[in-house]
């Protein structure tokens, strides 16, 4: 599978709407709400030296990505135009030798921050590097800027000059499994430039893995062992591996596509939460029925990975699992408003704001910015990294929503309201050459197909092929689906409408309130005094399903009503995706 180039989306779904409140609701605007984003770079050889975290200078090159992402969801030209200012703004601090971190000139890639120069490791500078460089390539892969590729450069030739070749090693300097994410942005880089010099470091860093302190991503893969087995599986090491898919189009190599499929199947087998979340307490831990933080991070992570491993295989389960995360997982994190997202988003419990929870990181001069609310934006967007690929002469639509997808002389239209509502509608007019493949979810067991009005049949868990110039009427299965828990959940079941989890929210289900208990504080004691009422699996049967706008709510015989995980908990009030199904 491959990306469509030139590819314009206008999205007039969900996830359109959740992307231009984003944009206006916190992407515009955040060097003015938020200024430190920028004035951390410009003060970093002042004295007294700010307070400042290990991984401070990653939010300006997060915040570019998710900008980059949102506006491809939106063509919002004001986000446009203010990120590419705020580019501006930030290569204005970058030192002549390539430097565009934020702390002292003695520190440097030291691994310690300016006040405690003999404490190592703390600081994660060559990840902060790395987040700015990959932003820095989608904004020159989009604007053609080449100021902004010699910016990248530059900071790749200042880490060359760094490490390696006689000096010293990443790992040295500690935090290796977000440091060493700029194997990443190296492979990136070659793929664009050629320059052997880059692929020659990439291949160093690659050593590196190796090493103590670090946790040999690659040879775990390859022998197939669980990803949450080896010595650092927390959520950063994924932007280690993301590295796999640009070298393995660098080299042609296999050991890096399997390397890389491997790692994704390992963690969608032990560690996706019934919610499609990645990770228990910021890592893979080989259980997924544990209660732990869902970092917001953790899953905007796993997911763009998810997408490399299912360019590099094609298989259609990896769409059908970003889509569940999409629309739980991720949607589930962010406000309706837009304007601000989780770090945790539990299976059951509450959702707090991630500045709330995350309070320890705000710093005077960004009260806002932590690791999840510069990312969030992306996680929320990079539907479009997946929504249509390419594959020889084919086109291949993998999602619903309410959308045209534009790009050289093809047109693709898809309309409904998916996902509250199960019937879409296609039509796709382009080149005759082309072919246009339709993903049938796995879950969709019974879909109806009608191609221009002649009934049609389609299998689940495959692609459908359809002629262009045709009008494709889908309609999918619906049909309530239980699947039973283990582990701490091991007599409970989680309720799905197609991909989208269902939730019982206590604010929507007051009448069934009278047997809670009234004495807990935190939302542990408080869930605990949580009583759901009876329900069996005939109470699903024939249910109400409505959708209100984005909110899909099912009401069921006794009265109960389920609301979709996304919305779940935005109101404050306590939730259960686990639910006593007998």
């Amino acid at each position: 599978m491959e990306a469509v180039k030139n590819l314009t989306i206008e999205n007039k779904g969900i996830t359109g709407r959740y992307c231009e409140k984003i944009a206006q609701r916190f992407l515009i605007g955040i060097a003015e709400t938020n200024p430190a984003v920028l004035s951390i770079f410009k003060d970093r050889d002042v004295k007294p030296y700010r307070d400042l975290l290990a991984w401070q200078g990653e939010f300006a090159g997060k915040y570019l990505t998710s900008a980059y992402y949102v506006y491809k969801q939106t063509n919002n030209a004001q986000l446009r135009s203010y990120a590419l200012d705020f580019i501006e703004k930030l290569l204005a601090y970058q030192s002549e030798d390539g430097y565009l971190g934020c702390y002292s000139e003695e520190t440097r890639f030291t691994g310690a921050l300016p006040q405690t120069p003999q404490n190592i490791p703390w600081t994660w500078d060559c990840w902060a590097h790395y987040h700015i460089s990959f932003s820095l390539i989608l904004w020159y892969n989009e604007t053609g800027n080449v100021k902004y590729l010699s910016a990248a450069e530059k900071i790749a030739d200042l880490l060359t000059a760094t490490f390696y070749n006689g000096k010293k090693t990443i790992v040295s300097t500690g935090n290796a499994q977000m440091n060493l994410a700029v194997y990443h942005s190296f492979a990136l880089l070659y793929n664009l430039t050629k320059k052997e010099k880059y692929l020659d470091f990439a291949l160093e860093t690659e050593k590196d893995m190796s090493s103590d302190g670090a946790g040999d991503w690659l040879n775990f893969a390859l022998n197939e062992k669980d990803f949450y087995t080896c010595p650092c599986p927390r959520w950063e090491s994924l932007h280690v591996i993301m590295g796999f898919f640009e070298m393995y189009k660098a080299t042609g190599d296999e050991k890096y596509r399997k390397a890389l499929i491997n790692t994704a199947k390992s963690i969608l087998s032990t560690d996706v939460h019934n919610t499609g979340g990645f990770s228990t307490k910021e890592q893979a831990i080989g259980n997924p029925y544990v209660n732990g933080v869902i970092e917001t991070c953790c899953v905007v992570a796993f997911n763009a990975l998810a997408v490399y491993a299912y360019m590099l295989s094609g298989d259609i389960s990896l769409v059908d699992f970003l889509e569940r995360s999409h629309y739980n997982a991720t949607l589930g994190s962010i406000s309706p408003s837009g304007a601000w997202s989780t770090y945790d988003t539990p299976m059951e419990g509450e959702k707090y704001a991630n500045f709330h929870f995350n309070d320890f990181q705000s710093r005077p001069g960004s009260p806002m910015l932590n690791c999840c609310s510069v990312n969030f934006g992306r996680g929320a967007a990079q539907i479009s990294d997946w929504a249509v690929v390419l594959k020889g002469d084919g086109i291949y639509l993998n999602a619903f929503e309410k959308a045209v997808y534009r790009f050289d002389e093809n047109e693709l239209s898809v309309d409904g309201n998916y996902p509250c509502e199960n019937k879409v509608r296609i039509r796709f007019s382009g080149r005759a050459d082309k072919k246009l493949f339709v993903r049938i979810p796995s879950w969709s067991k019974n879909t109806l197909c009608n191609v221009d009005g002649v009934k049609t049949a389609v299998n689940a868990g495959e692609y459908a092929e359809f002629p262009a110039g045709r009008e494709i009427s889908l309609e999918f299965d619906y049909t309530p689906r239980f699947e039973k828990g283990g582990d701490l959940y091991k007599d409970k079941y989680s309720v799905y409408i197609g991909n989208i989890l269902l939730a019982y929210d206590l604010t929507d289900n007051a009448s069934f309130a009278e047997n809670n208990g009234g004495s807990g504080f935190t939302a542990e004691e408080r869930l605990s005094e949580m009583k759901l009422p009876e329900l069996s699996f005939d109470d699903f049967k024939n249910c109400n399903k409505k959708a209100d706008n984005d909110t899909l709510v099912i009401t069921l015989k006794n009265g109960v009503k389920l609301v979709d995980f996304c919305h779940a908990g935005m109101t404050g009030g306590l939730y259960k995706t686990w639910l006593d199904i007998a």
